[in-house]
């Protein structure tokens, strides 16, 4: 039951503080803000399940390595490998199953698939090295209080049971896309789509909504239409 409860602390906590910051890099990048990620709630499983696995390797024993520098040095290296391999394994799934790419990196020097870029393994990198200096023993005090007082654990409780609903709602949406995608032949640019449903929202008046970013005026397959209108400007224009 502990190993279960600090497994769900880490989770919630990766997921919320990656929710954050990819909330915050999205204002910067288009300007808007913009509910990032896959779910409708504050939460990116896919830092969830990186800061799950930093935790584990942090824990590790790499005593069988000569010389303190060099353990850290192949950790480090551990760390940033698996986390880019988790983006790319994620990212994959995505494209390739449900016809979605929840981000995109084509633009980006040395890319594969638009999916992982050596940038954003650098940045990975990165925020493996700050989990390992700064955040860890943190976090670690972080679980005992945690997992020692009961309405913490019915709070992380309460979490969850929302968080799998949204889990059931959010992959209810990327089935409806899935679904026309699929008779389209052709791949939707998740975070492109949320732009232009909003986009269009404020060209015609009507409420925006942050949370439920698919919810519209219009029925739905109208707003995968109009994106995928854009779409096709937006080729037209680069081929100009």
């Amino acid at each position: 039951m502990k190993t279960l409860l600090t497994i769900s602390v880490i989770f919630v906590i990766g997921g919320t503080l990656g929710w954050i910051l990819e909330f915050f890099y999205r204002r910067l990048a288009h300007g808007k803000w913009i509910n990032p990620g896959f779910l409708t709630g504050p939460c990116l499983p896919l830092y969830g399940c990186g800061l799950l696995l930093l935790y584990g390797l942090c824990r590790f024993d790499y005593s069988f390595i000569p010389g303190r520098a060099a353990q850290i040095v192949v950790q480090l290296l551990v760390q940033t490998v698996i986390l880019t391999a988790i983006e790319y394994v994620t990212g994959l799934i995505f494209t390739k199953v449900f016809h979605v790419k929840l981000w995109d990196y084509s633009s980006r020097p040395g890319n594969i698939g638009g999916i992982i870029c050596p940038l954003f393994t650098l940045i990975w990198g990165a925020v493996g090295a700050g989990y390992y200096f700064l955040l860890h023993p943190l976090l670690e005090r972080l679980i005992v209080i945690i997992t020692q007082t009961p309405a913490f654990s019915y709070l992380l409780g309460m979490y969850v049971g929302v968080w799998l609903v949204d889990l059931c709602y959010s992959f209810h949406i990327v089935s409806k896309i899935k679904k026309w995608a699929a008779e389209q032949n052709l791949t939707v640019r998740y975070e492109n789509l949320k732009i232009a449903i909003r986009n269009r929202a404020e060209e015609r008046k009507t409420k925006k909504h942050f949370l439920f970013s698919f919810r519209s005026a219009s029925d739905f397959r109208e707003e995968l239409e109009n994106y995928r209108q854009l779409m096709k400007e937006k080729i037209k224009a680069k081929k100009k």
